[in-house]
């Protein structure tokens, strides 16, 4: 084989499977955007009391919230389970005060699931909020929220 027709072939190649990369990453960043829009529908429907930016945001049908919650006579800790509906319910109207959130990481599977861990700041409590979302229907929407939260 000459040589410009092995360096032809090199070139086709390279280009195919970059071709395929480049395919590959487009996907995976519309997902990431798709994600990344979803939790933030959850933090400003929750800071608005917005609750069709709430219900764009979880999954009403299937997900749900898990908490501690600490008994206050005995100081025992015990795991309380909210369905998101029920949650979203407690967003009815807009803090008059200034909430901040920041995604601290962001994890997608096979396009199909996430987790966002998302850091999420009141002028009177801090909250870590791990959100797990699927896409269904094909749209992401987050069926687990698990928090901890500490007073300032």
């Amino acid at each position: 084989m000459n040589k410009i027709k092995k360096l032809s072939i090199i070139i086709a190649t390279f280009t195919f499977f970059l071709s395929s990369f480049s395919y590959a990453e487009a996907v995976t960043s519309k997902e990431y955007q798709a994600v990344m829009e979803t939790a933030y529908n959850y933090f400003n429907g929750a800071a608005n009391g917005d609750q069709k930016l709430l219900s764009k945001a979880f999954d009403l049908e299937f997900g749900h919230v898990k908490m501690i919650t600490v008994n206050k006579e005995t100081k025992s800790e015990t795991i309380r389970t909210v369905s998101l509906k029920e949650f979203s319910g407690y967003f009815k109207k807009a803090t008059k005060e200034k909430w901040v959130a920041n995604i601290l990481s962001l994890d997608i599977v096979d396009d199909k699931m996430a987790m966002v861990k998302l850091d999420f700041d009141t002028p009177k409590t801090h909250y870590i909020d791990y959100l797990v979302m699927y896409k269904r229907k094909n749209e992401w929407r987050i069926v687990n929220k698990t928090f901890i939260a500490k007073k300032k």
